[in-house]
């Protein structure tokens, strides 16, 4: 079901799995976030540039990390070597977007919309 609704938000998200990023962008879309996109990391230095490379590439309103990462996730372990990847990776949008970029923490997939309207509020749609 497409929504009639439409944000013009730039916004990049991304987790684990990359099933579950081919999904949740296809969602995003379905609601009116078409400039939404969303990728799947893994914690090593190659995806560390990829994310480098397209935070550069967009000024985005917001940078959406999944619970995966961020430790909210209940599928994943909490594990230290994941917590220091998450300080990375806060450092990496940090020092490669512009001020104005929100970063959203999400706890899962079906939490980035309603992650979205917490940080960036309602007052963008079309």
């Amino acid at each position: 079901m497409s929504s009639t609704k439409s944000y013009e938000w730039k916004i990049l998200a991304f987790g684990r799995g990359q099933q579950t990023s081919e999904k949740a962008e296809k969602h995003l879309h379905s609601l009116g976030y078409k400039n939404a996109r969303v990728i799947s990391l893994e914690n090593n230095q190659e995806n560390d540039q990829r994310l480098i490379k397209l935070l550069k590439e967009e000024e985005w309103d917001g940078v959406s990390i999944g619970g995966g990462i961020n430790g909210h996730d209940k599928d994943f372990p909490q594990e230290e070597e994941t917590l220091h990847w998450f300080n990375r990776l806060l450092n990496v949008i940090h020092e490669n977007t512009s001020s104005k970029t929100k970063i959203i923490l999400v706890s899962n997939p079906a939490d980035i919309e309603p992650g979205l309207q917490r940080v960036l509020g309602g007052g963008n749609r079309k």
